[in-house]
């Protein structure tokens, strides 16, 4: 019990630095993240490595390799009857690497299955499930327990309770949470927090789904008015697939920025989770050891869940077909534009009429409707792509993924859609199902976007993906995306060459920040002879700047911009950040066939006042 003592110490006079990622750092050395317990067993001293590394770079706590080492979980690898010895010896390679120098921690995840009625266990099988894994881990030696990335409050609270119930260690407990404060099963931030701690957490926080700056934003409030010990462990940004695997872009410098923004803000827990290495805990070692906790005073605190009436709408007309040019056949009149929009999450979609309204008399020839970005659920995107041009008049291209459909989906969908009047569609992979709200979901990718403009091209000539003669043909300009910034550009032309040889009409990027990089682009692709439609975003503020650089994926920001959004008052990036965007559009005209706008959350008179640079004439008309 003396660690246990000292850790509860610690914590009252300093910050202390937790390790990293184990599961996504074993990935990236060639361990499938399905093969992970195993390894406690079959490779010991790669764990051992693993720890020493951490402890190397200035870890203070190290957690061992029994995320998913619960009984459910092992049953689902076959490995339940291996519980006792998974768990024994990850506990065992950790305390050999951390000697008397660091605190171990024994980590217990959610059981990843659902309780009734959305599931068959009982909350009573959520605790026997949990105090049989601490209890493992507690007589095995670790010095703390830590139950992290939970989704539900229920589960997380249950973990608690088994913890408290099962031995006399310090629990730290962190559940996941999105950019808005809530859980993938809605439930809310602060009130979370606050129910772990009452039931007896020593320290409470928030773990993995966000990146350093999206975190910083949900508990630099939160810090200021509770007097509750807090630990946070973001990602090292939103993850992007390279090659085949998962790579993670923000770099070390980043994590060590917002370390020192966490040690500020009164934070007492700081670690890493998916992508976080040892060179990301070492950069934020540097910043974190020796410092003290910032003391701050817990204020009353209500928390008000709005709930915002939602308009009755009309039934829509099936069938009904704009009159105006569809997009391809303005190509060499004008510069075309085109703006992306995100269907609500819920059923007002107003604000989307309201600004698809705003850009038609602007000028602009498109609206881009998302398919759930970001693999979090939104309105179907065929549904608000149908409302804009019934409502609006204006042409919507709609995005279709291969994540949530198979090719019997596609195809319904892709016919529905055309029955609807949809003229134009964006065939793209889509965003991994792990970072959106069903992690836990199945995701399809029986096609990729490739095979996906096949399918389309498919149906425009009259026949289905089996071949089979569909009576009629639809008629869609086939969209697809492309990457100008991407790591390995020969790589990326190969592909939009594969997609532009199976159907592909045109072409959308990614937002590019220097015209010298469009203009390089099109050099490659020019014998291609395609419509491409370069992408615009207007950042709002430094932080947009600096989020959107090093943590999302095909995003490359030159410095020089993101100096300018630094040196920019608050009061004045918003405007700092157009200003550029029209630099950019100034640079780039001649260069493509158009631009896509990218613009902030509902930010739509942005891009109302580019798309008069773009277009003055048109904008004027």
């Amino acid at each position: 019990m003396v660690k246990r003592r000292e850790f509860l110490e610690r914590l009252e006079k300093e910050v202390l630095l937790c390790d990293g990622a184990m599961g996504t750092f074993l990935y990236s050395r060639g361990v499938p993240l399905n093969e992970r317990d195993e390894q406690n067993l079959t490779n010991p001293d790669l764990i051992r490595w693993v720890h020493e590394q951490y402890i190397a770079a200035g870890a203070q706590i190290i957690q061992t390799n029994t995320f998913t080492s619960n009984r459910l979980r092992l049953r689902e690898l076959g490995m339940e009857d291996r519980l006792l010895e998974i768990n024994q010896s990850a506990v065992r390679v950790a305390l050999e690497a951390a000697g008397d120098k660091v605190f171990v921690a024994g980590s217990v995840g959610p059981l990843g299955a659902l309780v009734k009625p959305y599931g068959n266990l009982t909350v009573d099988d959520l605790g026997q499930v949990y105090k049989e894994q601490i209890q493992i881990l507690a007589e095995s030696g670790v010095h703390l327990i830590l139950i992290e990335t939970h989704p539900s409050l229920l589960e997380a609270l249950e973990a608690v309770r088994a913890a408290k119930a099962g031995c006399e260690l310090p629990v730290v407990v962190q559940m996941t949470f999105w950019e808005d404060g809530k859980s993938k099963f809605g439930d809310d931030f602060r009130r979370s927090l606050e129910a772990l701690a009452a039931a007896d957490a020593d320290v409470v926080g928030v773990n993995c789904t966000l990146g350093p700056q999206e975190m910083f934003d949900l508990v630099n409030d939160f810090v200021s008015q509770s007097d509750l010990k807090i630990s946070v462990q973001p990602n090292a940004g939103h993850p992007q697939i390279i090659h085949g695997k998962t790579v993670f872009l923000s770099s070390p410098e980043y994590l060590q920025e917002y370390a020192r923004a966490f040690v500020n803000c009164g934070v007492n827990i700081i670690g890493g989770c998916c992508g976080t290495t040892p060179e990301h805990i070492r950069a934020m070692a540097s910043v974190v050891q020796g410092q003290s906790p910032k003391p701050h005073r817990r204020r009353a605190v209500t928390v008000h869940v709005e709930v915002e009436p939602v308009e009755s709408r009309r039934a829509s007309q099936v069938g009904e077909v704009l009159e105006s040019p569809r997009l391809l056949d303005k190509v060499g009149t004008k510069t075309l534009a085109t703006c992306e929009i995100n269907p609500p999450k819920g059923l007002d979609y107003s604000k989307m009429v309201e600004g698809a309204r705003l850009l038609k008399e602007a000028g602009v020839d498109a609206v881009n409707i998302t398919d759930n970005p970001m693999a979090r659920v939104r309105m179907s995107s065929v549904a608000m792509a149908h409302i804009l041009q019934r409502e609006v008049g204006i042409e919507a291209i709609w995005q279709l993924t291969c994540r949530d459909r198979n090719v019997i989906g596609i195809q319904s969908d892709l016919l529905g859609a055309a029955a609807l009047g949809i003229r134009a569609v964006l065939a793209l992979t889509g965003d991994p199902i792990t970072i959106g709200d069903y992690p836990k979901g199945t995701a399809v990718f029986e096609v990729n976007s490739t095979g996906l403009v096949r399918i389309v091209k498919g149906l425009n000539n009259g026949f289905d993906f089996a071949g089979q003669n569909i009576g009629t043909t639809t008629s869609y300009q086939i969209g697809t995306a492309a990457s100008p910034a991407a790591d390995d550009l020969q790589k990326e032309l190969a592909r939009l060459e594969e997609k532009l040889e199976a159907g592909a009409d045109f072409v959308q990027t990614q937002p590019v920040f220097e015209a010298s990089m469009a203009e390089k682009f099109m050099k490659r692709v020019e014998h291609l002879k395609v419509p491409i439609l370069f992408g615009i975003m207007p950042l709002r503020s430094s932080r947009h700047a600096e989020f959107m650089h090093n943590e999302v994926p095909g995003i490359t920001i030159p410095d020089w911009i993101r100096e300018r959004m630094k040196n920019a008052s608050e009061e004045t990036a918003a405007e700092e950040g157009v200003q550029i965007a029209s630099q950019i559009i100034e640079d780039m005209k001649g260069i493509g066939a158009g631009v896509h706008f990218y613009p902030p959350v509902n930010r739509f008179d942005l891009v109302v006042r580019l798309v008069e640079i773009l277009n003055p004439k048109a904008a004027r008309a």
